[in-house]
């Protein structure tokens, strides 16, 4: 009997977590290593069977040889405990000072901007608004423990809705929901701020601890413990530039912003008295997103996107917070999707085309599934359609993923600014669909689906298969990136710049196939052997490359540029290969500001080099 309870310990101490939180953010391992393209890949039930007969014959050990057992177990419960406090993504740590590659610009630009935002909303007040923050943290996990987010919805944004509303719908499938018990904010603080034309954007970090436990549906719990444990998110607020802080309060509040009539607590988000859909961010602060901190980075609103330029400028009211809240409403539906086998939930936001291809069976199914972030990366001329392609960072089964979400509008369609954060609505009347699965609005009979009015979905591409849009050539019968950039490091060795290509290529923990296809053609036009090329490569894989050294200035900016060149051979440069970018630049008196001038320039030049433009 006590062996079979020592058994028991060891599979509760060793098995994986099972808990989430609001937001679905405890389950994300944006830290993990292990990446999965191709999204079929699950946690099997053999892979179950070999852990507890690993337990049980660890266990049989113990008691054969107590002496040697005991401390051993001992030993390892200690180390285990240690790493995890270490390297868990979810310690407290303060994000705004100076311990992060942005740290200093931020609280000095955050500063800067807040006048700006001053200046245009004299009543606004950064302690008032953390107050704000505070409440809405509150009031959402107390929602989610609920398992109803209907309390919450007027001030969250359509994307942040089908978020929780799908992580919610599939725990009650399961029969589980998930308690946020003995909720402590321990920290709060603005990170950064930012104004533009289109939104006001706040970010605030909350640390915060809370004992979170699920439990089935008389209550019993199935996993967690009563012990609070420590959490770190960023949530964004959004609102639009002529909204003004409201003395008599607003949303969080519980009262319409436009009307100052108080709100129902129901999922339309609208008000009855003025019919003013309420979430929007006309009025009043939105939460638009949830950031793991250790995803988070400050981006900028019209960063390095290929295309950016040219879209904006046939479209002045374009953004990218509401392509990237309209893309995270449809990533959410394509797992409902998946866990269906049906598109249904799709089709109101998927071209009929894409619709008909969905397969009907054959799907893994993530109940743990947790986003990391949701970023635009692109712009494609279709002829008589406009293309983005945006990446989808997520986790599931403890493995990290992503994914490009390719979606499309009419040529010359424009952005309604009036509908803000209402991504999920009818893009003609602004009402919600009536049934998540229909195809055109109950209301004003509009089609939703037909890319007139509003973004579609019509191709999910796995990051392994991905190709930048830009500069691609038709051979042996499928789209091939056309490789560009290869006229770098005349300066240095092929050794030595095949090295510092190499090293860049790793700084995201990340080798796409564009980037080996990059780094291999580089080996060839630059001569050095193959067997040399994957020593080189092998070396930086485990961290023990040397690469070398700038003689000066001119060529620590040249060493600079290959590495931009190697992070943008897979048509994006993601926020670690910037951060890794900005750190080498700050070595030799380089600012972030040169960096993104740097990118573009690079950029221009590789596309240029694709087109055959001198």
């Amino acid at each position: 009997m006590r062996r079979l309870i020592f058994i028991l310990a060891l599979v509760g101490l060793f098995a994986v977590r099972a808990s989430a939180r609001a937001g679905g953010g405890e389950s994300y391992s944006g830290g993990s290593s292990s990446y999965s393209y191709g999204g079929s890949s699950g946690v099997s039930g053999d892979s179950g069977d070999l852990l507890f007969m690993f337990l049980y014959l660890y266990a049989e050990f113990v008691f054969r040889y107590p002496l040697v057992g005991f401390p051993l177990t001992l030993f390892i419960l200690y180390i285990t405990s240690s790493l995890w406090m270490e390297l868990s993504p979810s310690k407290a740590r303060p994000l705004s000072g100076g311990h992060t590659p942005q740290g200093g610009q931020l609280a000095m630009r955050k500063a800067d901007e807040l006048a700006r935002l001053r200046t245009r909303d004299p009543a606004f007040d950064e302690r008032d608004f953390l107050r704000r923050a505070t409440i809405a943290f509150r009031r959402i996990q107390e929602a989610w423990s609920a398992g109803d987010m209907s309390p919450a919805r007027a001030f969250i944004s359509d994307g942040v809705h089908e978020r929780f509303g799908r992580q919610i719908a599939g725990l009650k499938a399961r029969g589980l929901r998930n308690l946020m018990e003995g909720l402590e904010v321990r920290d709060i603080e603005l990170l950064a701020c930012r104004s533009d034309k289109h939104f006001d954007e706040l970010w605030v970090r909350v640390a915060a601890a809370a004992a979170d436990r699920m439990v089935d549906a008389s209550g019993v719990t199935v996993s967690g413990s009563p012990g609070r444990q420590e959490f770190e998110e960023v949530w964004s607020f959004l609102r639009r530039p002529g909204a003004k802080t409201l003395k008599s309060g607003g949303l969080l509040e519980g009262r319409c912003p436009n009307c100052g009539a108080p709100l129902p607590i129901a999922d339309a988000a609208r008000c009855d008295a003025c019919k003013t859909w309420v979430n929007s961010g006309e009025y009043d602060w939105v939460l638009a997103e949830i950031t793991q901190s250790c995803e988070w980075v400050m981006r900028e609103p019209s960063r390095d996107v290929d295309g950016w330029a040219l879209a904006a400028a046939g479209d002045l009211a374009l953004n990218l917070p509401v392509l990237e809240d309209r893309a995270s409403v449809i990533f959410w539906r394509w797992l409902d999707a998946r866990r269906a086998g049906d598109c249904g939930v799709l089709r109101p936001v998927a071209e009929e085309a894409f619709c008909r291809a969905f397969p009907t069976g054959g799907h893994a199914v993530f109940d743990d599934a947790a986003v990391g972030s949701v970023e635009v990366v692109a712009f494609e001329d279709a002829g008589s359609w406009t293309r983005v392609h945006i990446g989808v960072k997520w986790s599931a089964a403890g493995e990290v993923r992503r994914h490009f979400f390719v979606l499309q509008r009419a040529a010359g369609a424009k952005t309604d600014a009036r509908r803000g954060l209402s991504t999920a609505r009818c893009p003609s009347c602004g009402a919600p669909p009536a049934e998540r699965s229909e195809a055109a609005c109950g209301y004003c009979g509009v089609a939703l689906n037909d890319g007139k009015k509003d973004w579609i979905l019509t191709e999910i591409v796995p990051f392994g298969e991905w190709q930048r849009p830009n500069g691609v050539s038709i051979a042996a019968g499928r789209v091939q990136p056309a490789i560009s950039g290869l006229d770098w490091g005349a300066d240095l060795s092929p050794a030595d710049a095949f090295a510092i290509l190499a090293r860049a290529t790793l700084a995201d923990g990340e080798e796409a196939l564009a980037e080996r296809a990059f780094l291999a053609a580089y080996a060839k036009s630059r001569g050095l052997p193959a067997p040399k090329a994957a020593q080189i490569v092998t070396a930086a894989r485990a961290g023990l490359l040397d690469a070398p050294r700038a003689r000066d200035g001119a060529q620590a900016e040249s060493m600079l540029r290959g590495m931009i060149r190697m992070s943008l051979s897979d048509g994006i440069v993601t926020e670690d290969e910037r951060s890794a970018l900005h750190s080498f630049a700050g070595r030799f008196a380089l600012r972030p500001d040169d960096v993104t001038t740097m990118i573009v320039e690079e950029r221009e030049e590789m596309a240029r080099s694709v087109r055959g433009v001198s």
